[in-house]
């Protein structure tokens, strides 16, 4: 069983670029005050005071348990397979392959680790809405090649 999930979005729903520019102030409305409703506010002084009802006090006390890393490196060909299975011949590594993927916890592994790639996709796929993406719009190269798509990866 193979489970494969192509993920495809129209260029014309990703919707227009924003573009922002800096402007001068604009006057959109003017409300004139009203002078009957003057009564009813109170004129206060102003005054500015820090207050606070306690001592500054502050204490910082770290206790970390001590972590050893070492490096080293692993060189990985070809491995995982049971004692009964030849990795070097391609019968019985499909055969096993074939036995593997009818367990059912294996295909409900697969399905969990599916939406978990898709949601990382998505992000990735994320537009920003502040890049210029058409910055030299305006500049036309004398060599232009046709337009062309590439598959970049594929998730199966």
């Amino acid at each position: 069983m193979e489970i494969v999930h192509v993920y495809t979005k129209l260029r014309l729903k990703f919707g227009r670029q924003c573009l922002f520019s800096d402007r001068p102030a604009e006057l959109l409305v003017d409300v004139p005050t009203d002078q009957s409703l003057a009564p009813q506010f109170i004129q206060k002084t102003h005054r500015d005071q820090g207050l606070q009802a306690c001592r500054d006090m502050s204490e910082h006390q770290v206790n970390t348990e001590r972590f050893e890393s070492d490096s080293c490196g692993l060189n990985h060909e070809e491995g995982g397979w049971p004692k009964d299975v030849n990795p070097q011949e391609m019968e019985q590594t499909i055969r096993f392959r074939k036995k593997v993927e009818k367990d059912e916890s294996y295909i409900n592994s697969i399905l969990q680790l599916g939406n978990v790639m898709e949601s990382c996709i998505r992000q990735n796929n994320a537009v920003d809405i502040y890049q210029d993406y058409l910055k030299d719009e305006e500049e036309v190269e004398e060599h232009q090649e046709p337009p062309s798509a590439k598959t970049i990866n594929v998730f199966r």
